[in-house]
């Protein structure tokens, strides 16, 4: 598979796992836009970026780039995401079935790369497990956002 599908495979694995949990699901047309997703929550729209997560064998954890790609032709270019393109990133690991949550303030932060450690047996894990299938951190968030309003 090429990227594309893997990322077709990620939005609509995050679109089944929040109608699961009662929320709407929005599908923006085209790739120009800087989120994937909207999800409607208490009446707030949350925009969600999707990555899918690649299994790094050297390392044995999964990694996604947190930069935005395009690709024209033949040049590739990335340049980072800015904390007003959307509300969350969903890290999908496709093998585990698992999304990592992040708020966009966070995932912003990180350098490229944002690593995901699934071994039970590693001591040291990395700060992205305090992420890991974190959706109340959407729904909390879609909360706040409806008292405000």
């Amino acid at each position: 598979m090429d990227t594309k599908q893997k990322g077709d495979i990620g939005e609509q694995a995050a679109t089944l796992h929040a109608l699961k949990k009662g929320w709407e699901v929005l599908h923006p047309i085209g790739d120009r836009l800087p989120y994937d997703l909207v999800f409607v929550i208490k009446n707030q729209f949350v925009k969600i970026q999707v990555k899918t997560a690649w299994y790094d064998t050297r390392r044995e954890n999964y990694v996604v780039d947190n930069r935005r790609t395009k690709t024209n032709r033949r040049i590739m270019q990335r340049a980072p995401y800015k904390e007003a393109d959307f509300d969350f990133a969903l890290c999908y690991l496709a093998e585990q079935d698992l999304f990592y949550v992040f708020p966009v303030e966070t995932f912003v932060k990180y350098g490229s790369e944002i690593h995901m450690v699934e071994a039970e047996k590693r001591q040291r894990k990395p700060h992205s497990v305090l992420y890991k299938d974190a959706w109340e951190l959407i729904l909390d968030w879609a909360a706040r956002k409806e008292i405000r309003a």
